[in-house]
């Protein structure tokens, strides 16, 4: 199947979701961190989430990311 719109395409809008649905998964897999919050913006062109996490130390950190779908051969 070829891709017809890439700004987003339905292939990184769907990605994004389900990772954004895997947060309790993620966060068992995370030792010293918990995940406090995800933004999961899909109207992007290229969706984007970013985890809000919290150390021991209650300090705030983010990580983002950021889903391309390359051009189909």
């Amino acid at each position: 199947m070829k891709t017809v719109f890439y700004n987003p395409s339905t292939l990184e809008v769907e990605f994004a979701n389900v990772i954004a649905n895997l947060k309790e998964e993620i966060q068992q897999q995370l030792s010293d961190y918990t995940i406090t919050k995800v933004d999961n913006n899909v109207k992007l062109d290229n969706p984007r989430l970013i985890f809000t996490l919290q150390d021991p130390d209650g300090d705030q950190h983010q990580v983002m990311i950021q889903l391309i779908q390359r051009i189909d051969d």
